[in-house]
């Protein structure tokens, strides 16, 4: 009754530590990403950031409120891109994935 049961076993018994391990990484990715979508809005929109910095809109993009660096955008996978300061590493604003 047991015998096509014990491969299962061996496995699980001389690879715990590792499954244990993926599992624990998974569960903390898993989070990581539901912290991250909840962050993802408190980034204002483009529109907004230059509604609150009218200064900031250039003919080369957008600069930085504070250094008056351009702006750089940094891709979020599946969420859109997030745009930085290339100078004061300031996260300055979000465009939402079209």
């Amino acid at each position: 009754m047991w015998k096509p049961v014990l491969p299962l076993f061996a496995f699980l018994d001389e690879h715990h530590g590792l499954i244990i391990g993926f599992a624990a990484l998974a569960g903390v990715l898993f989070l990581n990403q539901l912290i991250y979508r909840r962050r993802w809005t408190s980034y204002p929109s483009r529109e907004d950031y230059l509604a609150a910095h009218p200064g900031c809109a250039t003919g080369d993009g957008v600069v930085c409120a504070k250094c008056r660096q351009k702006a750089v955008s940094m891709p979020v996978r599946s969420a859109g891109r997030i745009y930085r300061c290339t100078w004061c590493d300031t996260e300055l604003y979000r465009v939402d994935r079209a």
